[in-house]
């Protein structure tokens, strides 16, 4: 059975916990901005300003960042995707930090940063669960510190990855020289060649020239 706009609202972060008629209320004074995509069409790019709160109502998402200083590529899959970036929204830098382009046709729903702080913001609902998703975010950055300590190369590289990801999940394309990476984690080249090798034998990473694939992170980063 196909779902009605309402239904889908209540599924997204923003809405969770509120009954259809008070989706309704609040909705019936706020312009929402439907718009569908094909495969391979851009989102939002990084460096764009964060204007809006949006969401991912149908589809699968793809994510790149560009680290031109420290000269990597990481490019993430993301089907579960439901917002981008909106602890992005607010603070000192209030910009992507990376592209998000459709990986399959779907659709998304943008909500103005003025209209959520001037309407949505007026239920309490919404703000304690825009509150939430801000919080995580901050929450998930503390355990990546306190769970992966730099005690070995192949945890300098974890951490390295997990903290350049959306989800600490899935498969990871990383674009990167190993000089460039033995230089950010503090090792030596031999080194990391030594471990990525490790990791290959183990199945966890595909290698190929330029980089490597992760084929899981989360099993990975255990």
């Amino acid at each position: 059975m196909e779902l009605t706009m309402f239904e889908r609202l209540l599924q997204l972060p923003l809405f969770q916990g509120m009954t259809v008629q008070e989706v309704s209320d609040v909705m019936s004074h706020v312009r929402l901005d439907f718009a569908n995509y094909h495969q391979g069409d851009e989102i939002v790019m990084q460096g764009e300003s964060c204007k809006k709160l949006i969401y991912i109502i149908s589809g699968e998402v793809m994510a790149e960042h560009r680290n031109i200083d420290l000269q990597f590529l990481l490019t993430e899959y993301l089907p579960d995707l439901k917002v981008i970036e909106p602890y992005n929204l607010f603070g000192m830098y209030q910009t992507y930090s990376r592209t998000y382009t459709f990986a399959t046709d779907g659709s998304t729903l943008a909500i103005d940063k003025h209209v959520m702080l001037n309407q949505l913001m007026t239920s309490n609902i919404v703000k304690i669960n825009f509150m939430n998703i801000v919080c995580n975010k901050y929450q998930q950055t503390l355990r990546l510190l306190c769970n992966h300590p730099d005690d070995s190369v192949r945890h300098k590289i974890v951490k390295f990855i997990l903290s350049h990801s959306v989800i600490p999940k899935g498969r990871k394309d990383v674009q990167i020289k190993m000089t460039d990476l033995a230089n950010i984690i503090h090792e030596t080249r031999l080194n990391v060649s030594i471990v990525l090798n490790e990791m290959k034998e183990q199945q966890l990473i595909t290698m190929q020239r330029g980089g490597f694939t992760i084929n899981d992170l989360q099993t990975l980063s255990r």
